[in-house]
């Protein structure tokens, strides 16, 4: 029965129309003549936050909003008379969130009367941004082509090919003229005369100068002009990048007179892509090492389930000596330690393939929140530490989210902030409802962190260097509950200094709707 009720909805054409305008991503609505919906497509719940079929029968102003509505309203009374509009407008969204859009408004005219009009609205945010900055790389580009304009004639030549620092060399005289900039990127003193060209292979690394060769005997054979990158060697030493360009000019009868040509110092640019390499490199890496370290885990966890059993039945009899229950213990505690780190691999694995489920109910978030710092307080008084929550009469957090997602991530925190704290110290937990957003902050008074320690932070299996500090740990713990915070839509920060404490913020959508208290 259910394939054949199937059946009926695939060979209905509305069904595909309606799955058609609610997969568009643009806001699709129709509005009657006196300016109440009578359809929307689901969109509008992600730009508004509203439930499009509640939407039918709601008035245009009840959904802008009176500023919205007044600026839209010349639009909107002019599509009534059937003419067609066409607008930009900056439309707010749930969480502060303002999209750049381009509207449409389509008057539906019926035997000569506008009978309503088609509203589409596309977000055009992402184009408004690349606007943006094309304005302000172009306006970038003016001042330095301007510059160059004020220039001697050499700058005037790098102008044309387009980049910042210039050079000539003149075949005849064998002489070089450099810009003040192609001084300066290559750290040489412009009081001095630039090298000949037969010194310039002691600018560069001897890969680079090879290729730069190659590509100047091309220009002067061939007539090609050569662009590449090439490492170039600093004076006080180390390396840099530039972006060479040149060309070779020919006279009368096809003499070869000169070379000209510029550099643009991309030094900055290699590093970051270095950087992004390296930083993919360490990603795929840790990837790879969370992909074995969860396949052997499941194979560890039915052996070690095994020798846990084993423990306990020794622990249980008896007539087990003293000396071999306490040996019976120490492997029941490691069996368990070993158990805890082998959930800890699989519940990362399982977070970095998106694979947890995050369900959403609803909750008081303070009740859970001092539930963890009950359990995390005996753990606080073995290391001297002072454990301070919300008020007693703080007033109650309703969220709409996982509980048990929720005490992992405040477990995490909490019992790091704890174990990292030195005795006398104070870990205080506060929670602020800001509306959409609930903020979770843990402040400790620690030892801290460094900015190379916190660039690492996040990282599975970094301890940061506290592993020869006798504090236990896996380095899993901060990995996996920054996956978990971005799973259930939030965000995670982390302020430190050395030696003084550390703060971690925690931001969750409420998941109140915009009726609900």
């Amino acid at each position: 029965m259910s394939t054949g009720h199937r059946s009926r909805v695939e060979d209905d054409p509305t069904h595909y129309l309606r799955r058609l305008v609610d997969l568009v991503p643009s806001m699709l609505a129709y509005w009657d003549c006196d300016l109440r919906c009578r359809f929307a497509n689901r969109s509008y719940e992600r730009w508004f936050g509203v439930d499009p079929d509640g939407l039918i029968g709601t008035s245009i102003a009840a959904l802008l909003g009176p500023e919205l509505y007044a600026l839209n309203e010349p639009h909107i009374q002019a599509v009534l008379r059937g003419e067609q509009q066409v607008f930009e407008r900056v439309v707010p969204g749930p969480g502060g969130v303002r999209r750049h859009s381009l509207a449409t408004y389509i008057p539906d005219v019926v035997d000569g009367r506008v009978a309503g009009f088609v509203a589409h609205v596309t977000e055009v945010t992402q184009l408004k941004q690349t606007e943006e900055l094309l304005r302000s790389e172009i306006e970038q580009r003016e001042q330095a082509y301007e510059q160059l304009r004020r220039s001697e004639l050499a700058l005037r030549e790098a102008q044309r090919l387009g980049r910042i620092g210039s050079w000539e060399w003149d075949a005849v005289t064998d002489t070089m003229v450099w810009s003040a900039e192609t001084f300066r990127i290559y750290g040489r003193d412009p009081a001095l005369p630039p090298p000949r060209y037969a010194e310039l292979q002691s600018l560069y690394t001897a890969e680079s100068w090879a290729q730069l060769y190659a590509g100047v005997s091309r220009a002067v054979d061939r007539g090609e002009p050569f662009v590449m990158e090439v490492e170039y060697l600093r004076p006080g030493g180390g390396t840099g990048w530039v972006e060479a360009r040149g060309e070779a000019v020919r006279g009368t009868g096809g003499r070869l007179e000169r070379i000209r040509g510029t550099v643009l110092e991309i030094t900055p640019r290699r590093q970051m892509e270095q950087a992004r390499i390296q930083l993919q490199v360490a990603e795929a890496a840790n990837l790879n090492k969370t992909t074995l370290l969860s396949r052997v885990s499941h194979d560890l966890r039915t052996p070690l389930n095994g020798i846990l059993g084993v423990a306990q039945l020794l622990l249980s009899d008896p007539t087990v000596a003293t000396k071999h229950r306490e040996w019976a213990q120490v492997v029941h505690d490691s069996g368990r330690h070993m158990l805890d780190l082998i959930d800890e691999f699989l519940d990362l694995a399982a977070a970095e393939a998106g694979q947890i489920a995050i369900r959403s109910v609803d909750l008081d978030l303070l009740p859970l929140l001092r539930e963890c710092l009950a359990q995390a307080t005996p753990s606080a008084r073995e290391q001297g530490v002072e454990l301070v929550g919300p008020p007693a009469d703080a007033a109650p957090i309703p969220m709409r989210s996982d509980p048990r997602r929720l005490k992992q991530v405040i477990d995490n925190i909490v019992s790091n902030a704890i174990k990292y704290s030195r005795a006398g110290g104070v870990v205080s937990v506060a929670v602020a409802d800001q509306g959409r957003i609930v903020e979770l902050a843990v402040r400790d008074t620690g030892i801290g962190m460094s900015e190379a320690q916190m660039r690492n932070l996040f990282v599975a299996f970094e301890r940061l260097g506290v592993e020869r500090t006798g504090i236990r740990g896996s380095g899993l713990g901060l990995a996996f509950t920054r996956r978990i915070v971005e799973l259930m839509g939030g965000s995670i920060e982390v302020h430190s200094r050395e030696g003084e404490g550390s703060v971690f913020t925690v931001r969750w959508p409420t998941g109140r709707d915009q009726g609900r208290p």
